[in-house]
């Protein structure tokens, strides 16, 4: 009888410890290393997690990703993105590289047109909410990807719109999405990209 007693005992506290585990979905859990940051001006963030947005081929052997980094973790829901936090600051590139299925290693640089190995657009949103966004495009710099694949290693900086430097830091898993089938651009030219940051 003692026996079952310890063995209803050690049963019940697996049980427990099994239930107190993480209630994330895998939706967007804290995947970032510790070392990953967004500097912006003076001001210092950590950068918690980020996504990885396929949009397909663009034109002729080039293909669109894109990458956001915020300081939230990342929920999903009805397919869309959102950050877990109130508050959240982050970076955001769109990016164009030769490779049909990832970023291919190496250096993009801002340019005005679209080839392999450069992004044309990008931006900082600093403290902001699904009520308030403030944001600044960036206006010169590079984004750096030294390793791409299960787990993404990047490097950033530049200048935003009113002179303010920026630099950074990721390295951690990103949560992937495939917009690829999503968008006809044969017929338009002017491309509105669905996000909530």
């Amino acid at each position: 009888m003692k026996n079952l007693k310890l063995l209803v005992l050690l049963v019940s506290m697996s049980l427990i410890s099994f239930s107190c585990g993480s209630d994330d979905d895998g939706d967007g859990g804290s995947s970032a290393s510790s070392d990953s940051v967004l500097i912006f001006g003076d001001a210092e963030y950590q950068l918690e997690s980020g996504t990885i947005e396929d949009y397909g081929e663009y034109s002729d052997g080039v293909y669109n990703f894109d990458i956001v980094l915020v300081t939230s973790d990342i929920s999903t829901i009805n397919g869309e993105t959102e950050a877990v936090d109130d508050t959240y600051t982050g970076i955001y590139f769109e990016l164009f590289t030769s490779n049909s299925g990832d970023l291919e290693e190496g250096v993009y640089t801002l340019g005005d047109n679209i080839e392999a190995g450069s992004f044309v657009y990008a931006n900082i949103f600093v403290e902001s909410s699904s009520d308030e966004y403030t944001s600044f495009d960036i206006d010169s710099g590079t984004f750096t990807v030294l390793e791409d694949g299960s787990t993404y290693e990047f490097e950033f900086e530049g200048t935003v719109s009113n002179g303010t430097s920026f630099s950074g830091y990721y390295r951690g898993s990103l949560l992937s999405f495939d917009y690829s089938s999503e968008l006809d651009r044969s017929s338009t030219t002017n491309l509105k990209k669905k996000r909530k940051f």
